[in-house]
């Protein structure tokens, strides 16, 4: 048996607190190097990077506890493994919060809209674009990112509901991200900055 199945067992059978800091030594790195991959990804979502990182040596510990050598799999797989799967369930249970693509956007959610302010983030967005001539786009932006029924909607689904084509709609959506870019560009509510 290698160290690292040792250490893993040794913290599974006997709770043991210096096998687990010597895994969280060993594999620090790897849990940041998977996280980093994710980031985009969970900050889109609404959540908050750092809250997952906090989370890293709970997951090395849980990662020795359900660790099972008998698999053929080494420890540090095992392990990437189950960050990889605890950043995508953070990702999918979050949906709920925006995912807006723009990045200035993605960079309110991350920096300025935790989610105790998410309905007031959603308000601010929907008064800047109820300010557009062509009321359609209102509409996208709230089916594409707010609607509460579903996941975020597709193009062709949204363009079915407004009886446009998909085209038109990735169109006028383009339209108001120029304009809350404008917007965020312009200092407009720098307090969620």
């Amino acid at each position: 048996m290698n160290s690292d199945t040792l250490l893993a067992q040794n913290v599974k059978t006997n709770d043991c607190e210096n096998s687990l800091k010597e895994l969280i030594e060993r594999h620090s790195k790897l849990c940041y190097n998977i996280y980093q991959k994710y980031i985009p990804a969970m900050s889109a979502s609404g959540i908050f990077p750092d809250d997952a990182l906090n989370d890293k040596d709970y997951i090395i510990y849980k990662s020795a506890c359900s660790y099972n050598p008998t698999k053929k799999t080494k420890f540090s797989t095992w392990l990437g493994n189950q960050v990889r799967y605890y950043c995508l369930n953070k990702i999918n249970k979050n949906k709920r919060y925006i995912t807006l693509e723009y990045s200035a956007l993605n960079k309110i959610v991350e920096k300025g809209a935790p989610p105790s302010q998410n309905g007031e983030f959603k308000d601010y967005i929907t008064n800047l674009l109820s300010q557009m001539s062509d009321k359609r786009v209102e509409k996208i932006f709230h089916l594409r990112y707010f609607n509460e029924k579903e996941a975020k909607m597709t193009w062709a689904n949204i363009a079915t509901d407004l009886d446009v084509s998909s085209q038109t709609v990735i169109n006028l959506h383009n339209k108001g991200k120029r304009l809350l870019k404008k917007k965020l560009q312009q200092g407009y509510r720098s307090d969620f900055l």
